[in-house]
């Protein structure tokens, strides 16, 4: 997770998703996770995934949450991680 963790601190502030399997992380912003879901092959009706994706990439705060997309094999999840401050 040590890629995925320093992708966050490189992106902080970017609206995008973080694209990650065990040993890499790859970071899309807003405008290349578009074309890259409009890519899928499909009819007019987004898939779940799709709809899921988009509507975490339209809706986090980029300042102090990440949108993460993990792939494990065949499956993939959507994640959002959100940045916690403790008090002093």
């Amino acid at each position: 997770m040590k890629h995925l963790i320093q992708s966050f601190q490189s992106h902080k502030g970017m609206r995008g998703a973080h694209f990650y399997d065990a040993e890499s992380c790859n970071f899309l912003p807003w405008n290349d996770v578009i074309k890259f879901v409009a890519s899928f092959p499909g009819d007019k009706d987004p898939d779940p995934f799709t709809e899921r994706l988009t509507e975490s990439l339209a809706n986090y705060n980029p300042d102090t949450e990440f949108l993460a997309v993990q792939q494990n094999g065949s499956a993939v999840s959507v994640e959002l991680y959100s940045q916690v401050k403790f008090d002093e």
